[in-house]
């Protein structure tokens, strides 16, 4: 005996099966919709777990990207320009100048030239209290801060001379590139004259 096959689903999984022989008797065939149905219910079991496991799974990249943004930070790098990091015991492990040819840095932070500065220790405390110390083993009290905040920001600093901070009106600012927990540089301007400016590039090194 010929017969054709209909099926189609419904909104809510079942399966709606029937018979259709060619007297156009209609038999309901039950079985097939309760094997349908125990599919239906394992198809929903998977469903479940699939979301499961992809929520699952996101909440451990953004675990991962939580944890390695936390380490990148305990590592040091690309830290903010607060008091908090550039504080500590530092070094100027290097000096890059940069002026027009033929022009001389005679003395800088009005204390000696440059080349003095060379290998200096700087003891900068996070309130703002600090010191730096020459190689020939002058020293000078400081008080410094940050001016400015992001790309714009500036460690600035005045020697005291014996004064309390407030007392002291005049200082110095220099702008601070790249900072990490193992150095950090900053920059002063030097006028070398009216059409023409230099710089002098500091690298400080973690003791």
């Amino acid at each position: 005996m010929k017969y054709h096959i209909i099926c189609w689903f419904t909104a809510n999984c079942n399966f709606n099966f029937f018979l259709l022989f060619q007297k156009n008797h209609i038999v309901f065939y039950r079985n097939t919709i309760f094997v349908w149905q125990d599919l239906c219910i394992s198809a929903k079991k998977i469903t479940t777990f699939m979301k499961k496991a992809i929520v699952g799974f996101t909440i451990l990249l953004l675990s991962a990207f939580i944890i390695t943004s936390c380490s990148t930070s305990k590592n040091g790098t690309n830290l903010k320009p607060t008091n908090s990091n550039l504080a500590g015991k530092w070094t100027i492990s290097n000096i890059a100048v940069n002026v027009p040819e033929g022009f001389k840095v005679t003395n800088v932070f009005d204390e000696a030239p440059y080349s003095d500065f060379q290998g200096s220790t700087w003891d900068l405390v996070r309130n703002g209290n600090g010191s730096f110390t020459l190689q020939n083993g002058t020293k000078e009290n400081i008080y410094w801060s940050i001016y400015g905040k992001g790309n714009n920001a500036q460690f600035q600093f005045k020697k005291l001379n014996g004064e309390k901070a407030r007392n002291v009106e005049d200082g110095y600012r220099l702008q601070l590139g790249p900072i990490s927990s193992n150095s950090f540089t900053a920059t002063s301007s030097v006028n070398t004259g009216a059409d023409s400016t230099g710089t002098i590039t500091y690298t400080f090194t973690k003791q």
